[in-house]
């Protein structure tokens, strides 16, 4: 059995001490409803302070990064923990590899009743975005099946950027910045990354169909292919938005440009 990378074993340490709390037991709805019940307070009593959207931002920190740790673990750790690749550990009823793994869709259901009452704000993209997010991500909890989603919410990295995109301490220089950070983290995370994951998962649950099925319903199967179908649809969908509103931006700075040159 190999053994484990330094920086799995710095994860793992961090992870340890959320075992020391028992985390490894933690009843998912009462993560849920714990996560709604911090976020809709940050909403109330923080709001919108400096024009960052600070629920957003805190439960996209705690999400996508911990999201983005799982899929290491995975990657680097999995074999050495349990002797077996993941995704098809869990499908083979292993259980979530770490307690990390199991928490995280749950705090993100929490937050999904936040991104619906954004939804009534910002439209119905945003709206349908939060009510499948609590639906899918229930779905998952209810049946004990959380970790198998949570790499897929390596998609909320972006978002951590794109809460804080209007502060408005922000120089013009760094307002840029933001905005070509954002641009290029939603590319990586939703377009490119997001797939691949949800590729590999709905592959090792077709290859091991007969061992998922002793320990999740066929539900599962399902909603994970609505939820990626679903989800890759929407980011697509924004992703081209966000390229129109790019040109539709350097289109307007060229003209200005022509039109100072023509003044000139």
């Amino acid at each position: 059995m190999s053994e484990l990378d330094t920086t799995s074993e710095i994860l793992l340490s961090l992870i340890s001490h959320l075992d020391s709390y028992g985390a490894q037991e933690w009843s998912l709805r009462t993560v849920t409803a714990t996560s709604a019940a911090v976020f809709l307070g940050m909403r109330m009593q923080i709001g919108h302070k400096f024009d960052i959207d600070w629920d957003a931002f805190v439960h996209a920190l705690v999400s996508g990064i911990g999201s983005a740790i799982c899929i290491y673990l995975n990657m680097y750790a999995a074999v050495a923990m349990n002797g077996v690749t993941e995704p098809l550990g869990s499908i083979q009823c292993n259980g979530p590899l770490t307690s990390l793994h199991r928490i995280i869709p749950a705090i993100t259901q929490g937050y999904a009743i936040c991104d619906i009452i954004n939804g009534f704000r910002l439209g119905p993209a945003f709206l349908a975005h939060g009510i499948a997010t609590f639906t899918v991500v229930g779905i998952f909890n209810e049946f004990n099946a959380s970790h198998i989603l949570t790499p897929m919410l390596v998609m909320e990295v972006s978002t951590i950027v794109l809460a804080i995109l209007r502060a408005n301490f922000f120089t013009p220089l760094l307002q840029l910045v933001t905005q070509a950070t954002f641009a290029l983290l939603f590319f990586v995370c939703r377009i490119i990354i997001s797939p691949m994951v949800h590729y590999d998962i709905t592959s090792s649950m077709l290859l091991m169909s007969e061992d998922m099925g002793k320990c999740f319903p066929k539900l599962i199967f399902y909603t994970t292919i609505l939820f990626g179908t679903f989800f890759h649809g929407l980011n697509a969908f924004w992703f081209v938005k966000l390229l129109k509103k790019i040109k539709r931006k350097l289109t307007k700075e060229e003209s200005l440009e022509m039109k100072d040159l023509n003044e000139e």
